[in-house]
C-alpha cells in the first residue's frame, strides 16, 4: 500500500500476451483507479508503449511484478518531480535484493545485473552515457518524455529489439528513456529515498540465468550506441565524443569484458570470469550481426 490516497493514483496492470488472462485471476478490485490492459504484441518496449497509449497522467511510474515498492514510494516521487523540474527521468537510487535462493560467492560480482544498486547520495545528470540512469525497476518519467520516447520507438522499430522479449534477455529499453530526456534539454536521476525491494527467484541466481543476461546486456548497449551513435552527436554534457561500441565493433571482442556496467581488460579475470566473457562475446558478436542486417534492411527499403 502506499501512502498517497488511491484516489490521487491510476493503476494500469499490463497483460504482456500471457497465456492465462490476468483479468481472470488478478483482483484489482482493492483500486478504485485500476484496470487491466491487454498487449498482444510481446516485448517489455510493446507492454511500455501500451502503457504510455493509456494514460495521460503528468508522470509515469513503471513497475515489475517482482517489485516491491516502499510504502512511500509515490509521495517521494511526487515531491522530487516537484523539486527537480529540469529532470525528466527520475529512478530508485536503493535497489535491494529479497533472494529465494542466496547465490553462491563465485557470482557476487555479476548481480548488479539483476538491477541492484544502492547510492547514498542524490546524483543527476545530462549526460546519457554516464552510469547515473535509472534502471527499469521503478523508474519514472514525465508524460513528454514517454510521448518523445513512443515516437523514437515508431520512427525507428530497431529500437523495438532493446528489452526483453520472450525468452530473450535484452535491455536498455529504460536507457532509451534517458537519452530521449537528455536530448530534450532535461536531465535524469537517481535517489536513495525512492526504495524498492528486487525479489529474485532461485532460477535467477544460477550461473546459466546469468550467463544468458550477460550475453543480452552485451547486445543491449552495442545495439544502444550504434542507434545513438549519429543521431545525438552534440548532446549536452557529452565528453569528448568517443564512442566505446564503435571501438567494440573494430576489435576482437575478446579483448573486453562487460562487468557492472564498466570495462576491464578479460586478462586480468580468471574461474568463472571466462565464462561470462565468452557470454559477453556472444552478445557482440549478435549485436554485429543485428547491425549488419538493419543496415541492409536500409539499404533496400530506402
Amino acid at each position: 500500500m502506499q501512502t498517497v490516497p488511491k484516489e490521487q493514483w491510476e493503476l494500469l496492470v499490463i497483460d504482456n500476451a500471457s497465456k492465462e488472462s490476468l483479468a481472470d485471476t488478478w483482483d484489482l478490485s482493492w483500486h478504485p483507479q485500476a484496470r487491466h490492459v491487454r498487449e498482444n504484441e510481446l516485448g517489455l518496449t510493446a507492454a511500455r508503449l501500451r502503457g504510455i497509449q493509456e494514460t495521460s497522467s503528468d508522470l509515469l511510474l513503471f513497475v515489475d511484478d517482482d517489485n516491491i515498492l516502499a510504502p512511500n514510494f509515490i509521495e517521494t516521487l511526487l515531491g522530487l518531480a516537484s523539486a527537480y523540474p529540469n529532470l525528466g527521468c527520475f529512478g530508485a537510487g536503493c535497489l535491494e535484493p529479497e533472494f529465494e535462493e542466496q547465490p553462491n560467492l563465485e557470482l557476487h560480482p555479476y548481480l548488479s545485473m539483476l538491477a541492484l544498486r544502492t547510492v547514498l547520495e542524490r546524483q543527476w545528470s545530462n549526460c546519457p552515457t554516464d552510469s547515473i540512469t535509472p534502471w527499469g525497476a521503478g523508474l519514472a518519467v514525465r508524460h513528454s518524455i514517454a510521448l518523445n520516447f513512443r515516437d523514437a520507438v515508431n520512427a525507428a522499430k530497431t529500437r523495438l529489439h532493446l528489452g526483453r522479449r520472450g525468452q530473450q534477455l535484452n535491455s536498455c529499453e529504460d536507457d532509451e528513456f534517458s537519452w530521449v530526456a537528455c536530448q530534450m534539454g532535461l536531465g535524469k536521476g537517481i535517489f536513495p529515498e525512492l526504495k524498492i525491494i528486487h525479489l529474485i527467484g532461485r532460477g535467477r541466481v544460477q550461473l546459466p540465468y546469468l550467463l544468458r543476461l550477460a550475453e543480452g546486456h552485451a547486445f543491449s548497449h552495442a545495439l544502444l550506441r550504434h542507434l545513438h551513435e549519429k543521431s545525438s552527436p552534440e548532446l549536452p554534457g557529452k565528453s569528448d565524443g568517443r564512442n566505446v561500441i564503435q571501438a567494440l565493433l573494430r576489435v576482437s571482442p575478446s579483448d573486453f569484458f562487460y562487468e557492472g556496467h564498466r570495462w576491464w581488460s578479460a586478462r586480468s579475470r580468471k574461474g568463472v570470469a571466462a565464462e561470462f566473457q565468452k557470454a559477453h562475446d556472444a552478445g557482440i558478436v549478435r549485436a554485429r550481426e543485428t547491425i549488419k542486417n538493419l543496415e541492409l534492411d536500409a539499404v533496400a527499403k530506402p
